[in-house]
C-alpha cells in the first residue's frame, strides 16, 4: 500500500473505496490527489504523524474527529514533542554523544529533528487546516496559525546547510568523468546540467532524449516537465555544457533510443557497465556527484544541490540582475534568489576585516 493512502485496506473493501470516517478524510485525500507524488507522500506522512499524536489511527472516524477538535494547545504540545524526536545525524558528528538534546535553542548539533523540518511539518498542516476550514466541515480554528503557534525559525540551527563548490574546482569535478565510456559520458552530462543548468537532481533524472532542444538562434536548452513550481520550463545551457549533453544525445540515438526514452539511464551488472532502460534515480545522481567531488578534492559535504547553489551564486557574483537570475533558477519569488545573494558575501569580504580603533591596530 502506498504511503499516501490514509485508509486501511479493510475500510476500502467494506465501503467500495469510500472510507466510513466521513468528509475529513475524503477532503484530505482529494487535497493530496492534486499534489505531486513526492508531495503526496510527504504530506500524508505528516498528517499520519499528527493524527497518531492526537491518539487515533489516521483514516479512522475517531482520528477525523480529533483533527476537527484540535486546538492551538495541541499544536504547541506537538511542537515540543517533535523537537525531541530523533532526526538526521548532524554533519561531522560521529558518535551519538556528539549531539545535544531537543530542549532549548537548536544549534545544529542535535540528533533531534531540526527547526527546518518542524517548520515544514507545521506549514503542511497549516495548509491542510485552511482547506478543512474552507470546506465547511465544522473546523472552527486553525491550530497551526502562525499568530497562535509560531513555527521554529527554520534558518536557525541548520544541521546540513548547503555548501557551494569553489568556482575554481567546478571544471575539475566535471572533467573527472571519462566521456570515452558510455557511463562516463552520462556522468559528465549529468554534472553539466547540474552546474550549467542549475537543475535539481529530480529534474535531471526525468529528462528525456527529446527534451534536449535547440532554439531558432542556435541556443541549446532543456525542456523541463512538472518542475517544483508545478509548471513546465525551458532551461538554457551554456555552450560548454551543451556540447557534452548533445554528445550524449547523439550517443543515445545511435544506440536506438527514441525521443521519449530517458536521457540519463541507469547502469547495472559487473562494474556497472550494462545500460538499462530505466532512468537513473535521484539517489544515483547524489552518489555519483559525491564521488566526482571527492575525486576533485572539492570537499566532503557537497551535494547535487551545491551545484545549483554554485551556479546561481556565480551569476549573482557576475552582476546579473536578480530578476534575470530568477528566470534561471526558476524560483517562485525573487526573495529566494536574495538568499543566495547573501551567501556570496563570505568571511573574506566581510566589512569586519577593516574594523579599526586606531592607527596602531594590527
Amino acid at each position: 500500500m502506498k504511503r499516501h493512502e490514509l485508509t486501511t485496506k479493510n475500510d476500502r473493501s467494506r465501503h467500495s473505496g469510500i472510507p466510513p470516517q466521513g468528509a475529513v478524510w475524503v477532503r484530505i485525500s482529494a487535497f493530496l490527489a492534486l499534489r505531486s507524488p513526492n508531495t503526496q507522500e510527504t504530506y500524508a506522512g505528516i498528517v499520519r504523524e499528527w493524527c497518531e499524536f492526537l491518539g487515533h489511527p489516521p483514516g479512522s472516524a475517531a482520528g477525523g474527529e480529533a483533527m476537527k477538535r484540535a486546538t492551538d494547545m495541541h499544536a504547541i504540545a506537538f511542537r515540543r514533542w517533535l523537537s525531541e524526536r530523533p532526526g538526521e545525524r548532524p554533519r561531522g558528528a560521529k558518535a551519538r554523544g556528539d549531539g545535544g538534546g531537543g530542549r532549548g535553542k537548536k544549534t545544529g548539533l542535535e540528533y533531534t529533528l531540526s527547526n527546518a523540518t518542524i517548520a515544514k511539518k507545521f506549514a503542511a498542516l497549516r495548509r491542510i487546516y485552511r482547506m478543512l476550514i474552507g470546506a465547511g466541515l465544522g473546523v472552527s480554528e486553525n491550530p497551526f496559525d502562525t499568530d497562535r503557534v509560531p513555527p521554529p525559525p527554520k534558518d536557525s540551527g541548520r544541521k546540513r546547510p548547503t555548501e557551494m563548490v569553489d568556482f575554481g574546482v567546478v571544471k575539475g569535478v566535471i572533467n573527472g568523468a571519462n566521456e570515452e565510456t558510455p557511463k562516463g559520458l552520462r556522468d559528465k552530462a549529468i554534472l553539466c546540467v547540474l552546474f550549467g543548468g542549475g537543475l535539481r537532481r529530480s529534474e535531471a533524472a526525468l529528462l528525456r532524449v527529446g527534451d534536449v532542444r535547440r532554439s531558432r538562434s542556435g541556443t541549446t536548452f532543456l525542456y523541463l516537465r512538472s518542475t517544483k513550481a508545478k509548471r513546465d520550463a525551458e532551461q538554457a545551457l551554456p555552450p560548454w555544457a551543451a556540447a557534452v549533453v548533445v554528445r550524449l544525445v547523439q550517443s543515445r540515438l545511435q544506440e536506438g533510443a527514441a525521443p521519449a526514452d530517458y536521457l540519463f539511464v541507469s547502469y547495472q551488472g559487473q562494474g556497472g557497465k550494462a545500460p538499462m532502460n530505466e532512468a537513473v534515480s535521484p539517489s544515483g545522481i547524489y552518489k555519483l556527484f559525491k564521488r566526482y567531488c571527492a575525486l576533485a578534492g572539492a570537499g566532503p559535504n557537497l551535494t547535487p544541490h551545491s551545484a545549483r547553489a554554485t551556479a546561481i551564486t556565480r551569476l549573482l557574483a557576475a552582476g546579473i540582475p536578480h530578476r534575470q537570475v530568477q528566470e534561471f533558477s526558476r524560483h517562485s519569488s525573487i526573495q529566494m534568489v536574495e538568499v543566495y545573494d547573501k551567501r556570496r558575501l563570505g568571511v573574506d569580504e566581510n566589512p569586519g576585516i577593516d574594523l579599526s580603533y586606531g592607527e596602531d591596530d594590527d
